[in-house]
């Protein structure tokens, strides 16, 4: 048969374009190598000063440079993605960055950690959300990373009570757009007789699931993981879980975001040790308690009012050890370390009855591509 001038033409273009895509690629690795070697020496000279190998402030600003200079077809969404996995494998050069979160394995909690951290950090499944904070105090763990509230539940009271209770920082926050995906061991629904499923999960799909899957048998599961087990040793059953979940079982995703509620997005925090610096756009959170008399929080939040300084949430937890009283936790615009932050804190600890700074740290960036 005779091939026709154009497929020439264009075998010789395909090549053309696949042999200048990896001379690109070498020089791409040529470069990440050479990153590695500087980030080996970086992370010599944070050591010998007993610095943080993992620094929120920095690595905020330096996605925010990187992102006002994105052009052509790289969105910003993957310009973090792309670079958050460089630093991470920046900081594993002297040693694993050891993080617990709020298990199960390839949870949420899970996904967000994996998010802030990248891949090349130990992760530690934690059995609940006080174990997260325990093993971040004992030390045993640099950081941890826990769920503190939903767009749709509202907050983690155990995680409000826990920041009391434990002397740690919040040193950063990340927001998950909580997505659930149909996944099956082989391709296509057509023989899909059961389904897998923590039973939030199928309460946040019950839509879908009626619409696409009726007289399906659905069937509890503890978690995701232990769905996806099940939807393995089952060809005739699916789960409900994340990418990441499909990613560690080897399901495939037959339909992925089949959630009712796209909107439905949770806040995570990273709790530690250390201090941020100021970066471009700031968070600080705090908790007090005042007196329990007329116009008392007027009083503390007034301070605020006079600075121009907004709070983005406040929310009121009950004192366990004092019937009818109640701690407050608030989020502001700013670093503590910006002067009129600074000013309007140290006047709200000298009214207050309680006062606790829980850190400053960068805004997150949006969930959304």
């Amino acid at each position: 048969m005779q091939q026709k001038a154009g497929d020439n033409g264009d075998g010789q273009r395909f090549s053309t374009f696949k042999n200048k895509m990896e001379r690109i690629d070498g020089e791409i690795l040529s470069l990440l190598t050479k990153r590695q070697d500087v980030a080996a020496s970086l992370g010599q000279i944070k050591a010998e000063q007993g610095t943080d190998l993992f620094e929120p402030d920095s690595e905020a600003s330096l996605m925010a440079k990187l992102s006002e200079k994105k052009n052509g077809t790289l969105s910003e969404a993957a310009i973090r993605h792309i670079f958050g996995e460089i630093i991470a494998a920046g900081r594993s050069v002297l040693e694993p960055l050891e993080v617990a979160f709020l298990g199960p394995d390839t949870g949420y909690t899970h996904q967000a950690a994996r998010d802030v951290f990248g891949h090349s950090t130990s992760f530690h499944a934690a059995v609940d959300v006080e174990d997260v904070f325990k093993r971040v105090d004992e030390g045993t763990c640099r950081y941890g990373v826990v769920p503190i509230e939903n767009a749709f539940e509202g907050s983690i009271g155990t995680t409000l009570d826990l920041l009391r209770k434990y002397d740690l920082k919040i040193c950063g926050e990340s927001l998950l757009r909580i997505r659930h995906d149909l996944l099956v061991k082989d391709d296509g629904m057509e023989d899909i007789k059961y389904l897998y499923a923590h039973p939030m999960a199928a309460a946040q799909c019950r839509a879908w699931i009626t619409n696409h899957l009726p007289g399906i048998t659905l069937i509890d599961a503890e978690c995701s993981s232990t769905a996806a087990r099940m939807a393995v040793e089952n060809p005739e059953a699916a789960a409900l879980g994340s990418r990441l979940t499909a990613d560690t079982y080897g399901l495939k995703m037959a339909e992925d975001g089949i959630e009712d509620q796209p909107t439905n997005v949770t806040r995570f925090i990273t709790i530690g040790r250390t201090d941020n610096l100021p970066t471009e756009k700031d968070k600080t959170s705090i908790l007090f308690s005042v007196g329990h008399q007329p116009g008392a929080l007027f009083e503390v939040l007034k301070y605020l009012a006079k600075k121009k300084i907004n709070m983005t949430r406040i929310e009121s937890r009950p004192i366990r050890s004092r019937s009818w009283e109640y701690l407050f936790f608030v989020d502001l615009d700013g670093h503590e370390q910006n002067r009129d932050v600074q000013w309007a804190l140290n006047k709200m600890e000298e009214t207050c009855e309680t006062f606790k700074r829980l850190g400053s740290y960068p805004v997150a960036s949006s969930p959304w591509p």
